[in-house]
């Protein structure tokens, strides 16, 4: 009996992960609004019985896709080794997506960051304000990268990495609100460096030397 419970549970997971990897391909294919649910069902192989067995409507199934693409970018770019210097690389992490974007050519051919190439961040952020879902869980997501972030400035700090004279949570809410920003100049085309944007902020966090 455990074992067919197990079963059920991890054949429900496969179907909801199907579902929401389906989505993702849809949105990047065409856009945020276009495809439709029966074309997100076919795609992943299922009926709509099966999505409603998971996701109240599109809406929900939407807070599912943008809560799952940031989660995964978040635990690729964040580094989590409870090192001194894990703030320095999380930092490089994202420069190096960033720089990846711009490569692609396109503020909407988006390959390293969180969104599909094809979603603008615009849309997702218009879907935060009109839906309630999906601002609870893009909020406690901001909430839960600040507080990690927040965590590696403080292990940085012990470490004689990071300076003293920053509060880590300020610090890890002012690193979110830059990546935010980051992702809007993209949309819109705003021209910058990552490379100089990134040795900027660490100049700015790392310990004064006697040199400086």
């Amino acid at each position: 009996m455990a074992e067919r419970t197990r079963r059920r549970s991890e054949a429900k997971q496969e179907t909801r992960e199907a579902l929401i990897t389906a989505a993702l391909a849809e949105f990047a294919e065409h856009g945020l609004d276009a495809p439709s649910l029966d074309a997100i069902c076919a795609r992943a192989g299922y009926t709509r019985g099966a999505f409603y067995v998971h996701f109240r409507d599109r809406a929900d199934l939407l807070v599912a896709v943008v809560e799952h693409a940031m989660t995964v970018f978040m635990d690729a770019v964040i580094a989590s080794g409870g090192e001194g210097h894990d703030l320095e690389r999380t930092i490089d992490r994202f420069a190096d997506a960033v720089a990846g974007s711009i490569g692609a050519g396109s503020a909407r051919a988006r390959t390293s960051l969180p969104l599909p190439a094809g979603v603008s961040f615009a849309r997702v952020l218009e879907g935060v304000t009109r839906d309630p879902r999906l601002k609870t869980g893009f909020t406690a997501l901001l909430a839960g990268a600040t507080s990690r972030l927040a965590a590696i400035t403080g292990a940085g700090q012990n470490a004689d990495a990071i300076r003293k004279d920053v509060d880590p949570t300020q610090t890890g809410g002012l690193l979110v609100l830059v990546a935010l920003g980051i992702m809007v100049a993209l949309d819109v085309g705003l021209p910058f460096a990552p490379d100089a944007l990134r040795d900027t902020v660490l100049r700015l966090l790392a310990k004064p030397t006697k040199a400086d």
